[in-house]
């Protein structure tokens, strides 16, 4: 009798421990899965700019004027807001004569402006757009993350979400 159960309790260890190596495997595939996740958000997070408290009117114009030199073709500057959640996301660029952008967009930046010479010491930048208006050489874009927009800035907007600075008309 003994042998039975010495036998019945050595299945019953196996499978036991049968359970429980699946469950280890299972939880160590939970935890994989949970780094996995939490890299790609580090790098969402490395490549979105800091909200900064305030974007200013005069941090636009800033960089419009310091950037003009490396923007060709450029004829007017451009600000793009949108609201999103409790921040504002604003995208400053150049246009063309046609009123074109130039620049794709996928500019990045650390939230501060910078000219050309300067942006590769910072980790965070402003990006070349991709557009050039013919020219070969992109133009800089700035794309921002802001809570507020001061009082001026606010003004100039208005009830739209575009400002154009200098000749260039928005294309449509």
């Amino acid at each position: 009798m003994s042998e039975h159960r010495a036998a019945r309790d050595g299945a019953t260890s196996d499978r036991l421990l049968g359970t429980a190596d699946t469950m280890l495997r299972r939880i160590e595939s939970l935890i994989n899965w949970g780094d996995r996740i939490s890299e790609a958000r580090d790098e969402l997070n490395a490549k979105r700019p800091p909200l900064r408290d305030v974007l200013g009117y005069a941090d636009v114009v800033d960089f419009l004027v310091t950037n003009h030199s490396q923007a060709p073709g450029a004829t007017a500057g451009a600000v793009l807001r949108r609201r999103t959640g409790h921040e504002y996301l604003v995208q400053t660029f150049f246009l063309d004569e046609d009123g074109t952008p130039l620049g794709d967009g996928r500019g990045e930046s650390d939230g501060h402006r910078e000219d050309r010479r300067n942006r590769e010491s910072r980790r965070g930048r402003v990006r070349d757009g991709g557009g050039d208006g013919g020219t070969g050489t992109p133009a800089p874009v700035w794309i921002c993350r802001a809570r507020r927009l001061d009082d001026e800035l606010s003004d100039a907007f208005g009830d739209t979400d575009l400002i154009v600075f200098g000749e260039a008309a928005p294309s449509c």
